[in-house]
């Protein structure tokens, strides 16, 4: 009643839907200071006083009056001094029926806080309840049902915790380094896919474009892709980018294994596995992938074997036999499989080799040309320029983009063959997949434009948002402007949710600087090599020498003897003349093509350090792997789980834990995605110690490398014009073979 009798009085106020409106405001906010009172009802005053035509200067006084007026009678009714302030008046005019507290019961009324005897257990008061409104709506058993703990989820939760931390504590003090192996079981991957009728349609007709709709792909309890669109048109070549562990050979192998739907007529090729080494010969090996030719053929010789002793019946069926081969245009199809053989390394004489006295690398080569002497309709590669070398890796980029008719999905690091074959770029990342017409570079800029709009378009909203709310927050109590303010709140409601833009974090790898060292750090004067005494000469009067600053980059064809000059370095092999001569104090860290494989997989990164190092603190390990991103879960991880590059990075940690002065590095960017490549290109120039490395990426060499070794016919050349000239040399080769 007071606050009522001092708004008439202070502002002349008669309208009581105004008074009961800045009352039930005083009321039930808790102003903490009078700007924050006139900030709330300030507008309402200003426009009362207004209408009376009164300077502001005694708007604001009134205000002040009407707030200290307020807070004396707030502290009078916690105080209990009042008892004016204790009678609770009933919204009904003339009813007449007031609720007071009796004087006797005022008299003993502590309205202090007070701390309680004993502390209350709400859940057991609430069983012990017997109230009649717990069949509420507000106590249904659905919330109750969401609201109860679910004790296995509990007990298993609280079991994986604990078995972490031990897991942690064991590796600190090493107890499992000494203990059996463990077995992991392996972790599969699993899909869920939406098929439409127009699908199951296609698989009846010729149509051979692929559109596979809101699909999932998870690994393990990890979800790499949630409500995925991917559509390949037939004849088009798509690159898949995206970083290590985001699922890119995963979503290969789900395509391949038909784990996600595909029409039944289009053929699929996944070049994954090696060729298994048996006695068929390499050529026969592509022949055979066309199996009407190929039981064609043997139908032949199977008749013409039986020479004189052919029937008339023989005699038809071999003349069908032959109008068949004819249509087939068998005739052509081993020099079309010469072809590709040839431009993929193997020689006129080599193809006629069984396919079991070729090594893993050479295998999969004959794989790869399998698969294009095939022709499916879709075929699927996964990094396939690991296994090439630089001339081989221009021969398939030519031939994938003038003589390649069907679709074609390929994953690689290879920027030069990004740029090259795609006509389309698929990007995997934040679970989904976003599709770019062109090739890399292309998409690196058209990407780099849609964040700078995405990042513009939110920052705006954002702005707007503010702005709009701002206003609300001002106006929330103006009964002139309440309908606006209405309408403000519905804008909000209306307005689209664009979220802010998912940054990727950037990759950064960091080498430790080695300690001081000066002079030559190795140098082969006149070295020659064979394996054996009477085997032949794989390097013959090699002189070339390197200090702390070299930047060399070793490059040749596969099998010219690059990686027995690295091995000649390490000292892992000794010149079978010559002299090599070097600093001893000088320490040199090797990555090996073969050191990926050659992780122990039922261990994690930290226990895998721990054993090749053993005695250092936890820190240290988890340093080193922290330098080339392997942190947090990850480094407790096994090695089995992760992905090719992953398995990389603990590589190279092993590598720097001895602090070398050299790293010597043997296809480092194999399985590396583009952006951990460049982050190892950046991390090599800012390293103080020497670098060389054997590799076939055009990009890195060029970003790392100062001086370029050519190896051919045993012989290594220093090239002074760079990778150009090694360019120009490959090319002239690949002219002569055409």
């Amino acid at each position: 009643m007071a606050i009522k009798a001092l708004l008439k009085e202070r502002f002349q106020l008669t309208d009581p839907d105004i008074s009961r409106y800045i009352e039930t405001a005083i009321e039930c906010e808790d102003f903490d200071s009078f700007d924050h009172f006139y900030n709330e009802l300030g507008p309402i005053f200003e426009s009362l006083e207004q209408q009376q035509k009164k300077p502001p200067e005694e708007i604001v006084s009134s205000a002040k009056s009407l707030w200290t007026k307020s807070r004396e009678l707030q502290r009078t009714a916690l105080n209990g001094t009042s008892p004016d302030a204790l009678v609770v008046q009933d919204d009904d005019e003339g009813s007449g029926d007031d609720t007071t507290i009796s004087k006797s019961f005022k008299g003993n009324l502590d309205l202090r806080p007070q701390r309680l005897i004993q502390p209350i257990t709400i859940a057991t008061e609430f069983e012990k309840s017997t109230l009649k409104d717990t069949s509420s709506i507000f106590l249904n058993s659905q919330v109750d049902k969401t609201m109860r703990v679910d004790r296995k989820r509990l007990e298993k939760a609280e079991a994986k915790l604990k078995s972490k931390q031990e897991r942690r504590e064991a590796i600190a003090a090493g107890l499992q380094l000494a203990g059996p192996k463990k077995t992991y079981e392996p972790v599969s991957a699993s899909t869920t896919q939406q098929v439409s009728k127009r699908d199951v349609k296609n698989e009846t007709t010729k149509v051979r474009d692929i559109k596979l709709e809101n699909f999932d792909i998870s690994f393990g309890d990890r979800v790499l892709l949630y409500g995925a669109d991917m559509t390949l048109v037939y004849g088009r070549r798509y690159g898949l980018c995206g970083r290590n562990g985001y699922g890119k050979s995963t979503l290969l192998r789900m395509i391949s294994t038909r784990q996600l739907i595909i029409p039944k007529n289009i053929t699929i090729l996944h070049v994954e596995q090696e060729v298994a080494g048996d006695d068929t010969t390499v050529i026969d090996s592509l022949l055979q992938t066309d199996e009407i030719r190929y039981k064609l053929i043997v139908r032949e010789r199977e008749l013409s074997a039986q020479k004189g002793e052919m029937n008339e019946k023989d005699l038809k069926e071999l003349a069908d036999v032959h109008a068949k081969l004819q249509e087939l245009e068998a005739d052509s199809e081993p020099a079309r499989a010469s072809g590709i053989l040839y431009g993929l390394g193997f020689t006129q004489a080599m193809q006629q080799r069984p396919t079991k006295e070729y090594s893993g690398g050479w295998r999969m080569r004959i794989a790869l040309a399998r698969a294009l002497f095939a022709q499916p309709d879709l075929l699927l590669l996964d990094e396939p320029t690991n296994m090439l070398d630089f001339k081989a890796n221009l021969w398939l980029r030519d031939y994938l983009t003038t003589k390649w008719e069907s679709t074609l999905l390929v994953v690689s690091h290879d920027r030069e063959f990004l740029n090259s074959v795609p006509t389309d770029i698929l990007h995997l990342h934040s679970q989904r997949l976003d599709a770019y017409k062109g090739n890399y570079e292309l998409f690196m800029r058209t990407k780099a434009e849609k964040i700078r709009n995405q990042i513009k378009e939110y920052e705006a909203q954002q702005q707007l948002r503010q702005h709009t709310q701002d206003f609300i927050d001002r106006f929330r109590f103006n009964a002139k402007r309440a309908a606006l303010v209405q309408s403000k709140i519905k804008m909000l409601e209306k307005l689209p949710v664009i979220k802010a833009v998912e940054k990727e974090t950037p990759v950064v790898f960091r080498f430790p600087d080695p300690s001081a060292i000066s002079g030559t750090l190795f140098q082969l004067d006149d070295v020659s090599f064979r394996y054996t005494p009477d085997g032949p000469l794989i390097l013959k009067n090699v002189n070339i020498s390197a200090s702390l600053e070299s930047r060399i980059c070793i490059v040749g064809d596969n099998g010219s003897g690059k990686t027995t000059l690295l091995k000649i370095i390490t000292g892992e092999n000794e010149p079978t003349s010559g002299e090599k001569r070097g600093k001893s104090s000088a320490i040199i860290g090797y990555f090996s093509q073969h050191h990926v494989d050659q992780l122990p997989m039922d261990m994690n990164p930290v226990q895998c350090l721990a054993r090749r190092f053993p005695g250092k603190s936890l820190e240290v390990y988890r340093s080193s792997l922290g330098k080339f991103g392997i942190t947090g879960d990850l480094a407790l991880q096994s090695i089995e789980t992760l992905s090719g590059g992953q398995k990389s990075r603990v590589a190279f940690a092993s590598m720097i834990m001895t602090n070398p002065h050299m790293l010597i590095l043997d296809e480092p960017t194999n399985h590396l995605d583009v952006e951990s490549i460049e982050a190892l290109a950046d991390a090599l120039i800012k390293f103080k110690g020497a670098v060389v490395l054997v590799s076939h990426d055009e990009q890195f060499i060029k970003s790392v490398c100062q001086e370029l070794w050519y190896v051919d016919s045993g012989c290594v050349t220093c090239l002074k014009e760079g990778f150009d000239e090694y360019v120009k040399l490959v090319k002239d080769a690949l002219e002569k073979m055409h």
